[in-house]
């Protein structure tokens, strides 16, 4: 699966109060499209557990997921602000 390295520091927080500030080394933000062989992919859907995205399935099923390096310019259009910023982007405009 493609992935970045995670550039923001990240905090644990628990009922609005900071616990921890996590090492950001080992840490990685992961992207789509995620690849993984037709049979494998299908076992891990079938498999049932709860998960995000398809790596985490083929985790819980015991697969071996790997990394590659992922492009900061693959964006994920989640929100409505994600798709107004994509579609200024492909435009030309500011951000």
């Amino acid at each position: 699966m493609p992935a970045l390295a995670v550039g923001d520091t990240v905090k644990r927080v628990e009922d609005d109060r900071v616990v921890e500030t996590v090492h950001r080394a080992g840490l990685v933000v992961v992207q789509t499209p995620q690849a993984f062989r037709a049979d494998v992919l299908r076992k891990a859907h079938a498999g049932g557990a709860e998960a995000t995205d398809d790596a985490a399935l083929v985790e819980a099923i015991g697969g071996d997921v790997r990394v590659v390096d992922g492009d900061p310019r693959n964006l994920k259009i989640t929100t409505a602000m994600d798709l107004e910023l994509v579609a200024a982007l492909l435009a030309g405009g500011e951000v």
